[in-house]
């Protein structure tokens, strides 16, 4: 006898009942979630009292579960609406992704095995089960190419619509590579090589499925698969779904056109290379492309061109890489519309066209995808005008850094611009008292005057308000381009109306097919809000990625001014430096000058009448002024002369010692640490 139904709303424990996600003849599939964690699960729950038989069938169905690690999500696929296809069939990580369940009359064949007992659902069933013929494990690749056809199209590969009794007549005499069969309005039975339109895979993956299917859907059992390949000795359809599966493909969105192209990488392909063939696409050049990843990272030029798809996820689990033409600021179109097919614009030129409910639904699943699809380009494009803001932002760090250095060397500078001119107004100073005494030279002096004029020139080059300024106001600018609405998504009423499609596909759904005619007037209504919904939302995202593009080469156009005043600054500091230490050099030329006069005016008479030049050789520098005049050594040999002699020396000491001592803290130790006895000698 049947129990009662499960109920939505049903508790058991702390996990609450949301959804039936299926029904069969045995069991029912709800969608249980837990009210603390928010995990959602699959429960598989009988219906009927179990027999002992059933609960053997029931228990052998768990056994096969275990050993084969396979869990459910998701719900049966063949009861989902196929609005998103390549999505809904696969999420890992925030991915969906269908698994097999509903193992109950499962059975453990290997590669040689026969069986001749007929179980299994009839619209997945290989055509040798229909006419009750032995079979082997390639019935399990009929049924499996059949879901994965469903999965990316939303229907069954074969006359979906008819009884599987009927299909298989009108089907037998397929052509082997035949993946795809459809009854037109006049009833006519049309056959292709290729997956219906529209899906969400890329070329790349369409061409590579069709392949595949061409291995699993082929009518004859002993082809099907494609045989054993060698040397693994597996079948050829296993070896391509690895091949598949381990593809690296990469989906470029073109913000210039919002057009997505998707590349094949080969195993260590350059960036170079893959810069070349969006070249060849685009029209975009090499020096032109600037890819970001989804944080707003662009690629490493150095790195492979794998550097686009995640580490550790295979084949088209890759995300989207963002290209900008670095050429533009203002992105204004045209952009790429999404293909409308012919089914949905014939409704959409004349909603109230009476179509049946059956060609209807089909329309309508048509109608559902497109107004997907039209939300999803939008979220697509926010993703890659965020990846725009993130790199923007980096930059503005970069600019924040290079302001900060900049800053920093101009305030040095500034620092030792005053220590100079402190500097050398007291040391011309102190030069202009000690002239009195002989001790001169206009050659030095000049050079000293030559000093303050550079080091008025070097005081330009720390002038840097003008930058601040500039940089000040695209730091505003990038504030307020954070704090815009059109900064975050704005396809709410998007996300409403492909809500609204979706009910109208699902109340259109269970309705009998022979029941009559319909017309498309609210399912046009819903998609022509959401084209203009699209229209106004692109409209504004377009407006605000420009403004941050040109944000963004303001910043760009900055940095250089940057580094050359940087570098203008650093420039100035050296010369400087330079001069301040040409000057110290002088200044201990001229104390050695003093120095070897007074040391030859103490000595005694002999000396003082046949006085011996100075020998300056050892001290002097080759930039040190040459020209210094000697201070005239008296020619009286009177005690009284020689006495004034001593005086005047001792006078000169003081003086350089104060003249010294005042240059730098460096001379002030040297000075000290001499010694100066000898000036005291009679």
């Amino acid at each position: 006898m049947d129990r009662p139904p499960v109920q939505q709303g049903t508790v058991c424990g702390s996990w609450d009942m949301k959804d039936r996600l299926g029904t069969g003849g045995f069991g029912n599939v709800c969608l249980y979630q837990n009210r603390d964690t928010g995990e959602l699960i699959a429960i598989k729950s009988c219906r009927l009292e179990l027999s002992s038989k059933n609960k053997d069938r029931w228990c052998q169905e768990i056994q096969i579960m275990k050993r084969r690690r396979v869990r459910g999500r998701g719900g049966d696929p063949t009861r989902r609406d196929a609005t998103r296809p390549e999505d809904e069939t696969r999420r890992d990580a925030g991915k969906v992704v269908h698994k097999i369940i509903d193992l109950g009359y499962a059975k453990d064949l290997d590669q040689g095995s026969l069986c001749t007992s007929f179980v299994g659902t009839l619209q997945y069933l290989a055509p040798e089960l229909f006419e009750n013929k032995p079979y082997t494990v390639t019935v399990d690749y009929w049924s499996f190419g059949t879901m994965i056809f469903e999965c990316i199209a939303g229907f069954r590969p074969f006359l979906h619509n008819m009884q599987p009794f009927t299909w298989h007549e009108k089907i037998k005499k397929k052509d082997p590579k035949h993946i795809y069969a459809y009854e037109e309005m006049s009833g006519e039975i049309r056959f292709s090589q290729h997956l219906p339109q529209p899906n969400n895979l890329c070329s790349i993956m369409v061409e590579q499925l069709e392949t595949w299917l061409q291995l699993v859907l082929n009518w004859d059992p002993q082809q099907r698969g494609g045989g054993l390949d060698n040397p693994s000795g597996r079948p050829q359809c296993f070896v391509l779904m690895d091949h598949i599966l381990n593809l690296k493909i990469v989906h470029i969105l073109n913000m210039t056109s919002a057009k997505i192209l998707s590349f094949l990488l080969q195993p260590d392909e350059s960036l170079h290379s893959l810069q070349s063939s969006i070249e060849r696409e685009t029209g975009i050049a090499t020096c032109n492309q600037e890819l970001l990843l989804e944080m707003g990272v662009s690629l490493d030029p150095r790195k492979p061109a794998s550097q686009c798809v995640i580490e550790g996820v295979r084949g088209w689990d890759s995300y989207m890489v963002y290209l900008f033409d670095k050429s533009k600021t203002a992105y204004e179109g045209p952009f790429q519309p999404r293909h409308l097919s012919e089914c949905v614009n014939y409704i959409v030129q004349d909603s109230k066209a009476l179509l049946p409910i059956l060609q209807l639904r089909k329309v309508w699943a048509e109608a559902v995808h497109y107004v997907s699809g039209l939300k999803e380009d939008y979220s697509r494009l926010f993703q890659g005008q965020r990846a725009a803001m993130l790199s923007l932002l980096r930059y503005n760090t970069n600019l924040t850094k290079m302001k900060n250095t900049m800053v920093s060397a101009s305030q040095q500078l500034e620092a030792k611009l005053q220590f100079f001119k402190k500097s050398i107004e007291i040391d011309l100073e102190r030069y202009s008292d000690q002239m009195a005494f002989g001790i001169s030279s206009e050659k030095m002096l000049r050079a000293w005057r030559e000093m303050e004029d550079r080091a008025v020139g070097c005081a330009k080059a720390g002038e840097i308000s003008f930058l601040d300024d500039q940089i000040m106001g695209l730091h505003t600018e990038i504030v307020e381009l954070q704090r815009s609405p059109y900064a975050r998504r704005q396809g709410d009423v998007m996300e409403l109306l492909e809500q609204r499609a979706i009910e109208l596909y699902k109340q259109l759904k269970p309705r009998p097919p022979d029941n009559g005619y319909s017309d498309s007037t609210e399912m046009v209504k819903t998609i022509v809000l959401t084209v203009q919904g699209q229209d106004k939302v692109l409209k504004e995202l377009f407006g605000h990625l420009s403004r941050l593009l040109g944000c963004k080469q303001k910043i760009i156009d900055l940095l250089p001014q940057i580094e050359m005043t940087v570098n203008n600054i650093k420039e100035a500091d050296n010369s400087l430096m330079q001069m301040q230490a040409k000057r110290q050099r002088e200044i201990w030329h001229l104390l050695k000058i003093a120095c070897t006069q007074s040391s030859a005016r103490s000595l005694g008479p002999s000396s003082l009448e046949n006085p011996s030049p100075p020998r300056t050789s050892g001290w002097a520098d080759p930039n040190s002024p040459q020209a210094l005049s000697s201070m005239l050594i008296p020619k009286d040999k009177s005690k009284e002369t020689y006495k004034h002699a001593i005086d005047e020396n001792q006078f000169i000491q003081k003086q350089l010692s104060t003249l010294i001592m005042e240059s730098t803290m460096e001379q002030e130790r040297s000075l000290v640490s001499m010694d100066w006895s000898w000036l005291q000698q009679e």
